[in-house]
């Protein structure tokens, strides 16, 4: 059976805590870099904003079901110079493999662009990838970004990056359908 729904995205609000506790990105026996961020993930509390902090979720229109999740922001204590950073991006399991990643991460950008018209912060964004981990690979490689190399601090990782023109724009939200 198919099943066609209007994927969109937004800025997850607090009304989302009980739909991010039954978030599940991965399956018994998955690798330890997929159930850390599962368990950071379903531990979040939605009441404590932090600055600089944003999440955004892909749902389907007429359910409270998450689809997708992505933690991006900047440190505002690093000033405009310091670019942007992608903490965590997770597909849920039922819906991998339909390119939601690539729709998320895109939105994702989106809003990292227009931020940095608006700011002048630095058009600079990089993320960690667990050397392990193709899926995650594949996506930010797909996306422009480059792989710098090992994480000093944190050498089972590697810090992959792309810069980007910042642009101020109006189409920051995702509508798509998708056949599932």
């Amino acid at each position: 059976m198919m099943n066609i729904c209007q994927i969109s995205s937004r800025e997850i609000g607090t009304d989302d805590q009980i739909a991010l506790r039954r978030f599940v990105c991965c399956g018994h026996g998955a690798p330890s870099y997929t159930l850390d961020v599962q368990r950071y993930i379903r531990s979040l509390d939605l009441k404590n904003a932090i600055p600089g902090v944003y999440r955004m979720v892909l749902y389907c229109q007429g359910t409270s079901d998450i689809y997708g999740f992505c933690e991006f922001g900047y440190d505002d204590s690093l000033g405009p110079e310091s670019g942007y950073a992608i903490s965590f991006i997770a597909v849920g399991l039922e819906y991998q493999r339909h390119r939601l990643g690539h729709m998320l991460l895109d939105c994702v950008l989106r809003w990292i662009s227009n931020d940095a018209a608006i700011s002048g912060r630095n058009p600079y964004v990089a993320t960690q990838i667990d050397a392990a981990n193709a899926a995650s690979i594949g996506l930010f490689s797909d996306m422009g970004f480059r792989d710098e190399g090992v994480d000093s601090y944190d050498p089972g990782y590697h810090i992959w990056s792309r810069t980007f023109t910042p642009v101020a724009r109006d189409d920051l939200w995702l509508f798509q359908t998708v056949v599932f």
